[in-house]
């Protein structure tokens, strides 16, 4: 019971940070823009900013999370976000907006995502993949659920009182429920299952691990790019095919469902697969999703193709990358590699709409299609070596068994 409760709390506490923190400028953006004497696109720049923020304090997290456990950093993490907040809502001119996103990414790599993942490795231990799997799932929620919330608060309060109201939720709902509600864990278990004990038991560990993370780095970072750059610009895209505007932001609004029952199918097979094989599936899916638009040009059957593949492999992958390091590392190992994850992850988060939407506009949707096909096919060929370098473990495991 201890890791459904941690679950339901995380899951609760994820929604709310992510819309609180990140999520709410796609509402806001117009009204801010406006009082804030910045275009748009200075608005959106942003997160940006807080995105790279959270790439630099990533990798240092991994020494807090040995020290303190995942609790803490979730709850002190929560804490530092009220302040960027009631920053971001006392802004009038860019340089307290900009400071103001830089707190928030200092706020977001505590408490966004990898210390939630980080903290059910810890309590769940080899049961960890389905307990993310099932958090990962409530996830998908959060924009369903934080846009309505935000168009509602900015009618009421104003945007400047919406982040006051934000920043009080995540000080006095997000950290006490990380700091005195999620279950004491005791430190991670040291002792190694699996792949993990084969690996650990080798003087060659530290080079085959190095091996390993590098290729899981480029994996998830190409992935992501392709991801997180099509998520924010893919209504664009269909407009760059003379779809009419009604059909592009229909069509894009689809994506979030089909990512919805891609995850819903990873975890109601979560005890028959495994990170590797999840994300080998959805990488090779996502070149055929690419080429099947560019191809298409943009007809209907095209774009509905596309949909469905890029929805699909998304989805799954978003699992694949948060529960692949537990194929090679221990749960004790969990917390070093997603914070050396964090890096790469969130720069390519950071770089992809910016990138996407200046090719779309200075080269055309060929060119745009063009490089997310080749990152696409640098993410199946990295996995593919993943998969190899997991079964040349199993043989080892085999061996000394």
């Amino acid at each position: 019971m201890p890791v459904l409760r941690a679950v339901v709390i995380l899951s609760v506490t994820q929604i709310i940070a992510w819309g609180a923190m990140f999520m709410f400028v796609s509402v806001t953006a117009a009204g801010m823009a406006a009082d804030l004497g910045l275009r748009p696109s200075g608005i959106y720049f942003g997160p940006t900013v807080m995105l790279v923020v959270m790439a630099v304090c990533s990798p240092p997290l991994a020494s807090f999370y040995a020290r303190l456990g995942a609790r803490r950093v979730l709850s002190l993490g929560s804490a530092l976000a009220a302040p960027g907040l009631w920053l971001l809502a006392a802004a009038h001119g860019p340089l307290a907006y900009f400071a103001a996103w830089a707190v928030l990414g200092m706020a977001g790599a505590a408490t966004l995502t990898t210390s939630a993942h980080v903290f059910l490795t810890e309590i769940a231990g080899e049961r960890a993949r389905r307990a993310i799997g099932a958090q990962m799932l409530a996830m998908a929620l959060a924009p369903s659920i934080s846009w309505p919330v935000t168009v509602f608060c900015e009618a009421a309060l104003g945007w400047r009182g919406t982040f006051v109201l934000y920043g009080a939720t995540m000080l006095l709902v997000c950290a006490p429920l990380h700091q005195f509600a999620l279950p004491r864990t005791a430190a991670p278990a040291r002792v190694p299952h699996g792949v993990a004990a084969a690996a650990e038991a080798k003087r060659a560990r530290g080079r085959r691990s190095r091996e390993v993370v590098a290729l899981i780095t480029a994996a998830v970072a190409l992935n992501g790019f392709v991801t997180w750059g099509f998520q924010l610009v893919v209504i664009d895209l269909f407009r760059s095919f003379a779809v009419a505007d009604r059909l592009a932001v229909g069509f894009g609004s689809a994506i979030g469902f089909i990512q919805l029952s891609a995850r819903l199918f990873d975890f109601l097979g979560g005890n028959r697969w495994d990170g590797v094989t999840t994300g080998l599936v959805a990488a090779a899916i996502m070149p055929l999703a690419v080429a099947a638009l560019a191809f298409g040009q943009g007809a209907e059957w095209s774009i509905v193709l596309f949909l469905l593949l890029y929805g699909l492999s998304s989805g799954a992958m978003s699992v694949s990358r948060a529960t692949m390091p537990l194929v090679f590392f221990s749960p004790a190992q969990y917390a070093a590699v997603m914070a050396r994850l964090g890096l790469p992850l969130n720069l390519a988060f950071a770089a992809a709409p910016p990138f996407f939407s200046f090719v779309l506009e200075a080269a055309g949707n060929a060119w745009a299609l063009s490089i997310a096909f080749f990152c696409s096919c640098g993410t199946l060929a990295s996995m593919a070596l993943i998969s190899r370098m997991r079964r040349s473990l199993e043989r080892s495991v085999f061996k000394e068994a």
